[in-house]
């Protein structure tokens, strides 16, 4: 199996070296290669227990091994899942860029794809912290390599580069955190890390981590590359990202968090906080935009905030005793990184489908794509609808863990738990909410009604292949959904097993209520078999009309008579003002103007917590770049001096022992 592993990285190399119509056929063998030693460990770590595998490899830290627990064997199953799924669905985004595109092009984003699979990996299963980070470096450097396919545009170009920067901050943090335990115990690994929590106060250096982790994961506020990177890269890209990467910085919070001791309350209400503010801003600023594939980025933000919501909660369960609380607060959460890979990935793919269909994905210009588009519109539809977390789709089931750990021992918690649990579940119930109100407009705009052109050719359905990973994801979403008591069960015992627990009775307790759930599920799904069926009949006994859409009352109604992304979120957007930089740009036309000649309205929606975070200071300092153009002056003499000048500092400190 390690000899299979290390063939299948080695081999991608070979890449660069065959005709370009037979890459793909050795990526896919190579992912194959990747994927059947990986998940043979996972599945025997579930089986069984931890695992050590010596890769053979040695460093000046010791020899590099994997150790894979059951946390580790459960990310590895999503990243085998979903990377799959990505290259299958590539073989038909591919094909358009396949006669523009220079074959050593193609070699480095399906080697930069591969790797990263094998990255990620790695991630999982590195307990030493160099290999770790040599590991999360390859992660980060393969994604930028794939968000900037389109090189040639300079807006991908520039998000690219914001990408890797970003990662790079992330990179500083982890190996600071590292280093800080390191200093200490001696020991640059996570259970040095471990020991540094036994004898420190917690906080301080589980913030470190929580920003470094949190930046991947795309936690408001360290969210700033997420919403450019997404719509820039290509669509199985996106959906490789969204649906696992981002959940590398959640593996990275779920590892250190198992291991704090003290400090537990503080740590818990920051989690909570910031997954809460993540949730509700993430599906806010998600409503509000055009771009169909920022809008599902700006979800994966809010899903994030669930996840952090577990997270927080189950700190808080630890802290308090509420063991109750803390499982199916973690299993919650961890069930969700699955949950949402699924979707977000589903959803990535089939906005991808729209883009291989109109080459766009401004919904201003869509459309009635539901006619044309009959397998990509129902895909969507139920990723919508799993999204938020509507039964009987796989949604519902995290989210209903994580209602299930706050509100069974709610009247008897201390009063701090009770209000932070009754914090939990509103800001779950308004995002819930805000995300049908989200995917109503998303899904009606883009798939029903007309196009909103005046001139169009009828999109047609993508090829075969791109609708197979659909199929792959909608069976799951609906096994979870129709099974909930087998994977949630799952969930509590990588929990436990993570936090060192015995089984108890209440993880019985509740996964015959999860049993129950999914009968329900079951004679729900029957329920809507039978009146689509029922529908089915009665339409077949009429002569059906067809006609124009509805338009408010005319008879002769066009596109423009249906509600635009802009006025579908209007209500809202007044009243996320105080969060959002909303401007428009229009020229108005006096009252005396009786028939108004052609003019141009266009909205944009800013976020504000990254104009106010990140862009304030950034854009300080290039204000005042031009500034230190007064050390270019041209003159030899001018250039001689620094050397001198720095030669000097460096004198002066070794004489006041700093250095």
């Amino acid at each position: 199996m390690i000899l299979l592993f290390k063939i299948a990285l080695l081999f991608t190399f070979g890449m660069f070296f065959i005709p370009k119509n037979q890459k793909y056929l050795l990526a896919l063998a190579l992912q194959i290669m990747l994927i059947v030693p990986s998940t043979v460990w996972a599945l025997d770590v579930l089986n069984n227990k931890t695992i050590i595998i010596d890769l053979g490899i040695t460093t000046w830290s010791g020899s590099i091994q994997l150790t894979i627990d059951s946390l580790s064997a459960y990310f590895m199953l999503i990243i085998n899942l979903i990377c799959l799924c990505g290259l299958i669905y590539a073989s038909g985004y591919l094909k358009p860029y396949l006669p523009k595109k220079r074959s050593v092009f193609i070699s480095l984003h399906l080697f930069s794809f591969i790797w990263l699979h094998g990255a990620m990996l790695l991630v999982v299963s590195m307990r030493d912290g160099i290999a770790f980070l040599l590991a999360w470096e390859l992660m980060s450097l393969f994604s930028f390599v794939l968000v900037i396919f389109e090189a040639q545009k300079e807006s991908t170009l520039k998000t690219g580069i914001n990408y890797l920067l970003q990662m790079h901050l992330s990179f500083a943090l982890i190996m600071l955190g590292f280093l800080i335990a390191e200093n200490q115990t001696g020991d640059l690994s996570f259970a040095g890390v471990g020991e540094f929590f036994s004898r420190n106060p917690n906080t301080p250096l589980f913030l470190v981590f929580l920003a470094g982790f949190g930046i991947k994961a795309g936690f408001i506020p360290f969210h700033t590359w997420l919403p450019r990177a997404h719509p820039a890269a290509p669509s199985h890209v996106s959906g490789v990202m969204s649906g696992i990467m981002i959940k590398m910085g959640i593996y990275g919070i779920f590892r250190i968090t198992s291991m704090i001791q003290s400090d537990l309350m503080t740590i818990g209400i920051i989690v909570l906080a910031i997954g809460i503010v993540s949730g509700l801003l993430g599906v806010v600023m998600a409503i509000l935009q055009h771009d169909l594939k920022k809008l599902l980025a700006y979800h994966s933000i809010e899903n994030i905030g669930i996840i952090g919501m577990g997270i927080g909660m189950g700190i808080l369960g630890k802290a308090s005793g509420d063991h109750y609380l803390m499982v199916f607060g973690f299993a919650g959460a961890l069930l969700h990184n699955l949950n949402h890979a699924l979707f977000k990935s589903l959803l990535f793919f089939t906005a991808g489908n729209v883009y291989y269909a109109t080459h766009h994905v401004n919904m201003d210009k869509l459309g009635g794509l539901a006619k044309g588009m009959r397998y990509t519109s129902y895909a969507f539809l139920i990723g919508a609808l799993a999204i938020s977390g509507i039964p009987p789709f796989n949604g519902f089931i995290s989210e209903y863990l994580i209602y299930s750990g706050v509100i069974n021992q709610l009247s008897n918690s201390v009063f701090i738990i009770s209000i932070l649990s009754i914090a939990c579940i509103l800001s779950l119930v308004l995002i819930g909410g805000l995300c049908v109100y989200c995917f109503t407009k998303a899904f009606g705009i883009s798939f029903l009604g007309t196009r909103r052109q005046e001139s169009f050719s009828e999109p047609k359905e993508v090829p075969k292949i791109m609708l197979l990973p659909a199929v792959i994801q909608v069976s799951f979403i609906l096994a979870i959904g129709l099974m909930p008591a087998f994977f949630g069960e799952g969930a509590i015992n990588i929990v436990q097993d993570l936090l060192h627990m015995p089984s108890s009775d209440f993880a019985a307790s509740a996964v015959q209520s999860l049993t129950v759930v999914g009968h329900v599920n079951m004679l729900l799904i029957v329920l809507i078999v039978l009146i689509m069926l029922l529908r089915a009949w009665q339409q077949s006994q009429v002569k059906i009309a067809a006609g124009p859409t509805w338009g408010c009352g005319y008879t002769a109604g066009d596109f423009r008579h249906q509600y635009t992304p802009t006025s579908y979120a209007d209500s809202l957007r007044e009243l996320a003002n105080p969060v959002i930089d909303y401007k428009k740009v229009y020229t108005p036309f006096p009252e005396k103007e009786i028939f108004p000649q052609h003019k141009e309205f266009h909205t944009e929606s800013k976020d504000l917590v990254e104009e106010k975070t990140v862009l304030s200071w950034v854009h300080l300092i290039v204000n005042h770049l031009p500034k230190a153009g007064i050390a270019q002056s041209g003159l030899i003499n001018d250039y001689l001096l620094y050397p001198m000048l720095f030669l000097i500092l460096i004198g002066f400190l070794i004489a006041l022992n700093i250095l």
